[in-house]
């Protein structure tokens, strides 16, 4: 028995002693998270490219070879703009937790930087005209506020599928790109209300897309597209249906479904069955 009560002491202090030392640890983590927090540096450091540190500096009222914590990063606040000029790497973006807005266009800038992500509380993203753009993280699918997303004109070809996780998304644009696919994630965004795809290589269409029960507006034409899903049916919302300059051969016949459609443009399909006409939806059928 004395063995015994001599195990469990020695088990009891082993644990107290690795507690203290786990706390110990933690709290050194922390002290040393606050330090950096508010140990500055010159803004050069934060943002190699120069280009991005005189906007930074600009941002802020200094000169690049001003010192600045991450806390005042943090502290810009809005809208941030990254526009025509010589502007080619987005590194130390992610310092601006603060920003709602952020625009990228006409500059040298060929991919976005995984620390993207850490901008939760970005609410709108324009890469409209990032000619160079060519690489979307994953991560984009971290910023959960997203409402707006324009991205078009630039060589991306391919839309991560975290893209699902933007559930409050409501205008998703990726029009005039080299996208091939559309990835079956999109189907989650429950919100989202504008699409618009016109101008890609996409000759076919996810399933999920008609789970976009709030969808009001969808073009997809100049895509060489060759089929609509079956279900297209499903958007009870779509008001506009915007098909032309595809490959398209018949329309299913859900598009009857379509109780809200007004606006169907299917000119430029030039193998496309006249068959459709007897399942045009209501508001069409008036038009007539």
């Amino acid at each position: 028995m004395e063995t015994y009560n001599r195990c469990k002491i020695l088990l009891a202090l082993t644990f107290l002693a690795f507690s203290t030392f786990t706390y110990s640890q933690s709290s050194k983590n922390k002290a040393l998270s606050h330090n950096r927090q508010s140990q500055p540096s010159n803004i050069i450091k934060f943002f190699p490219d120069t280009s991005l540190a005189l906007l930074i500096a600009d941002r802020l009222n200094k000169k690049i070879t001003d010192n600045v914590t991450i806390k005042e990063l943090a502290g810009i606040k809005g809208y941030f703009e990254v526009g025509p000029g010589a502007v080619s790497n987005l590194k130390g973006i992610g310092y601006l937790i603060g920003i709602d807005s952020f625009s990228c266009y006409k500059n040298e800038v060929t991919e976005i930087p995984t620390e993207f992500g850490n901008l939760v509380n970005l609410k709108s993203l324009d890469l409209c005209k990032a000619f160079s753009l060519k690489k979307i993280p994953t991560q984009i699918g971290k910023l959960k506020h997203l409402s707006y997303i324009r991205l078009s004109l630039t060589e991306i070809t391919a839309i991560p599928k975290e893209i699902g996780n933007l559930t409050e998304l409501q205008t998703l644009w990726l029009c005039c790109n080299s996208l091939t696919e559309i990835p079956k994630e999109i189907g989650r965004l429950k919100n989202l209300q504008d699409l618009d795809i016109h101008s890609n290589n996409i000759k076919s269409l996810p399933d999920e897309i008609c789970n976009l029960t709030s969808l009001t507006s969808l073009d997809i034409s100049h895509c060489g597209l060759e089929k609509l899903p079956e279900n297209i049916g499903n958007l009870k919302e779509l008001e506009i249906l915007n098909l032309f300059n595809n490959n398209l051969r018949h329309l299913p016949q859900s598009i009857k479904l379509l109780d809200n459609l007004s606006n169907l443009n299917v000119f430029d399909n030039f193998k496309l069955s006249e068959s459709y006409k007897k399942y045009l939806p209501k508001l069409l059928k008036k038009k007539r």
